[in-house]
């Protein structure tokens, strides 16, 4: 037993060597780590187009090798790390409308394969479409699905792939034209099997309620029977949702926050569950946030006028195997300011955008979707014009715990701070790395878990981009 706690709360830190890292792209992305090491994917912007860089490490974070790929008239739509090699799907054009989706394998020494063909315009009449590509836990199964608006409704087209060959083909229909669905979350369970949430409108510009139906649909891939499920009443806003897969119990949970006066209003919280193997609803609930945390977070005086809580994002769920639902969510959002100056005695107007990360709430709750517990970070975070680049937190998830990273200031002078969470909502809080000593700040948006036990985090240290690898 202690020795098992002594491993649990404590970790190693890695660091990349600065010097042999491309410093040609500004876009970064940690994209996972195999038997042969860590892959991160490069770009001078999030567009991925004309090509791609991928820079290979060991798993104690040496530069092995870095290539571009080079992908002419095309996009990337998704790129995958998986057991024996990396898989990337694009979008290549042809003239007019014509275009086509392909796949293609890249091995352990970044020699490229012969890319299949997966689906051609041709085969929709050279309309444009938008690809959505989901895979399983295993990274064997591959989902490429996308909508094509039909006479009164929408068509869904799929193909289900392996890493070598087309599993199953198909279609489906949503009882709705294209023009007024708003297409959120997805996710496929290790079948296969499509989860979508999606939200309905005639009138998306409204501010009623009633105009807005947010809806499951639950598609078996093989037998093409679907099912769909309405999750809102006319007096319920939803404000945001995601999706999970819980392997150990097969089963599927929608999370979401919802309101009463408006989009932003997070009032409760509402868990729907679904059964894999039926898609029949285990439990659909709703159910308001303790006002003691919403005091703890707004303040008694405004919570004691009924305010509620307002713009909190879902960053993580994480599914538990006794069939509960550990929620991570932020405070985010984007405020504009705008400032008069002279010049020559002639007013000028300028700009702003600040980005906003505040408070995290934590919510662990059991197969009832009852909260087990319940806890606050505060925090305060404020960025102006730079997209809110080191703003946000890094989640780390345990066997037994889980930990939260974030960068305390905006600022040279900033500590990088560790909040580590046991299953029962004990917690110890750190300075990871101080900012006398390291003068650095992690980067949220671009880190990945890459194994049960460690993440890899781009990290900006002394005005020089490199990565860590925290090992648990």
């Amino acid at each position: 037993m202690l020795c098992f706690c002594h491993v649990s709360h404590s970790q190693q830190i890695i660091w990349a060597n600065k010097n042999n890292i491309d410093k040609r792209t500004d876009f970064t992305k940690v994209i996972g780590q195999n038997k042969y090491g860590v892959y991160v994917l490069k770009h001078k912007n999030s567009s991925f187009r004309r090509y791609f860089i991928l820079e290979h490490f060991d798993k104690k974070m040496n530069l092995l090798k870095s290539k571009t790929f080079k992908i002419p008239n095309a996009e990337l739509e998704k790129i995958v790390v998986h057991k024996k090699g990396i898989v990337f799907f694009t979008k290549e054009f042809g003239k007019g409308y014509s275009y086509k989706l392909t796949m293609q394998s890249i091995d352990s020494n970044f020699v490229e394969q012969t890319p299949k063909t997966i689906v051609s315009s041709q085969d929709f009449n050279d309309e444009s479409v938008g690809f959505r590509i989901e895979y399983n836990t295993l990274k064997d199964r591959f989902l490429i699905w996308y909508l094509i608006e039909s006479e009164a409704k929408t068509t869904l087209k799929y193909h289900l792939i392996s890493q070598n060959e087309i599993i199953k083909e198909g279609a489906s229909t949503i009882a709705h034209i294209l023009p007024e669905l708003y297409i959120g979350d997805a996710i496929i369970d290790d079948t296969g099997n499509l989860y979508v949430m999606y939200s309905h409108s005639e009138k998306f510009k409204s501010k009623s309620s009633e105009d807005f139906h947010h809806y499951i649909f639950c598609l078996n891939v093989s037998t093409q029977i679907a099912k769909e499920k309405l999750i809102n009443n006319k007096e319920t806003f939803i404000t945001g949702y995601k999706l999970c897969f819980n392997p150990s119990r097969n089963t599927i949970s929608a999370f979401g926050l919802f309101g009463m006066k408006d989009e932003e209003d997070n009032k409760g919280y509402f868990l729907v569950k679904i059964d894999c193997r039926n898609f029949e609803v285990l439990n659909s609930d709703f159910i308001d946030i303790d006002r003691k945390i919403v005091s703890n977070i707004i303040g008694v005086k405004f919570e004691q006028k009924g305010e509620n809580l307002n713009k909190f994002k879902i960053k993580k769920l994480i599914p538990k195997a006794d069939g509960g639902l550990l929620v991570i969510t932020e405070r985010s959002f984007v405020t504009t300011q705008s400032d008069i100056f002279y010049v020559n005695n002639i007013p000028q107007s300028s700009y702003a955008k600040i980005f906003n990360n505040d408070e995290v709430l934590i919510l662990n709750l059991d197969s009832s979707s009852n909260p087990l517990w319940t806890e606050v970070i505060n925090k305060n975070q404020s960025s102006i014009n730079d997209g809110g680049f080191y703003n946000g937190i890094v989640v780390m998830v345990n066997d037994d715990n889980f930990s939260i990273l974030y960068n305390d200031r905006l600022s040279a002078n900033a500590d990088i701070i560790q909040i580590t969470y046991q299953h029962t909502g004990e917690h110890a809080k750190k300075i990871l790395l101080n900012n006398e000593q390291y003068y650095a700040l992690v980067i949220p948006s671009e880190y990945s878990q890459v194994s049960n036990n460690s993440i890899v985090i781009p990290i900006n240290q002394n005005r020089d981009f490199t990565y860590i690898k925290l090992l648990y």
